[in-house]
């Protein structure tokens, strides 16, 4: 009761643990003193010394608590040493039965607020992951809106340097420089014509059965059109290639991110060298990226695709996109550190076919 009226006295903010140990220890031996001038186990308030147990369960870490629950006990074993040479021999039962009762009681009571501490720490957790889903989420369909946007304002001005392009064109003794620019906004507009249709099909959640197969090609067709530079080392362990997962357009740019990224990182290291590989098993597409990087803090490597952070490694806003995007599909994103090399280990999952 001390420590209530201590947290009462201080509107309940919580001490530290070794305050809160030291008053409940006193709490402890001042009503044990107390009861065993009073009649011992025999005293019908006895219970009361069942308080300090269970605050110090609900208070403290579990070597703490325990500390409490076994000075409490002990507490109760020395006043039964003391009742054996007393004058209280014919009521010698009545009390084994009363201190062994309370002891059954504190472990007992012990357990069970142990039991709701951590299902209570369980559904914290489960609350905290959800919020910080919910933010994340909040945070893609920001960044979603402003592309959206951005895509609606852009198509505006490419229509019109289209038709200037084609009349430009049309005009005799055309410059092969120009007749090449038309060519790379040829490409532009492809690109706007895929993030159209991209987006489409994530507004009205359209999926599709993608083979593993054409998808491993397709990583490897685009990262020699977008980091032709980059020396990626391509290998194939093993797995069935009729392997099929069900996704929208959203995976292969996220894939190709997660690429590009360790091309990036592995660029700021004396020996640029990023490996990939893909493997099928136990209806899992493992794809393993390990490339040279600076090294990383624990802190830095915990927050790899879950939150935004600024950082010139070579993570940041699309590892987080491109991380949502393949736990969308059910797909999980882990990375791990080894000396100088990073490993972003991808895992979908798929459906095998013979």
């Amino acid at each position: 009761m001390l420590l209530l009226a201590i947290l009462a006295w201080r509107k309940w903010q919580r001490l530290s643990v070794l305050t809160t140990l030291s008053w409940l220890l006193l709490e402890v031996l001042l009503l044990n003193t107390a009861f065993a001038l009073n009649g011992a186990a025999s005293n019908p308030f006895s219970a009361v010394l069942l308080v300090p147990v269970v605050l110090a369960y609900m208070l403290l870490p579990w070597w703490p608590a325990m500390t409490v629950l076994v000075s409490s006990i002990a507490a109760q074993l020395i006043q039964l040493l003391l009742l054996q040479h007393s004058e209280h021999q014919p009521m010698l039962h009545h009390y084994y039965g009363m201190v062994f009762g309370f002891v059954f009681t504190s472990v007992m009571m012990a357990a069970v607020v142990v039991y709701f501490r951590q299902r209570l720490q369980q559904r914290e957790n489960a609350i905290r992951a959800m919020r910080e889903r919910q933010l994340r989420s909040e945070q893609l369909l920001a960044i979603g809106t402003a592309a959206a946007q951005l895509t609606h304002d852009v198509a505006t001005p490419i229509q019109s340097i289209h038709l200037l392009l084609e009349e430009v064109l049309e005009q005799p003794n055309v410059s092969p420089a120009l007749q090449q620019l038309a060519e790379q906004f040829q490409r532009v507009e492809g690109q706007l014509a895929q993030w159209r249709q991209m987006a489409n099909d994530v507004r009205e959640q359209r999926s599709s059965v993608i083979s593993v197969a054409s998808l491993w090609q397709s990583l490897q067709h685009l990262m020699r059109l977008s980091r032709p530079e980059a020396p990626l080392q391509w290998q194939w362990l093993q797995g069935n290639n009729q392997s099929t997962l069900i996704a929208d357009g959203t995976l292969l740019p996220a894939l190709t991110n997660m690429i590009i990224n360790a091309c990036e990182a592995a660029a700021r290291t004396p020996q640029p060298q990023v490996q990939i590989r893909s493997e099928v098993s136990e209806q899992q597409w493992q794809l393993q990226i390990e490339n040279s990087a600076e090294p990383l803090s624990d802190a830095e490597l915990s927050r790899l695709g879950l939150t935004l952070v600024a950082s010139d490694k070579g993570h940041g806003l699309g590892a987080v996109l491109s991380n949502a995007t393949i736990e969308k599909f059910g797909g999980t994103v882990h990375w791990q550190q080894q000396q100088q090399q990073v490993i972003t280990l991808i895992s979908l999952p798929v459906t095998a076919h013979e």
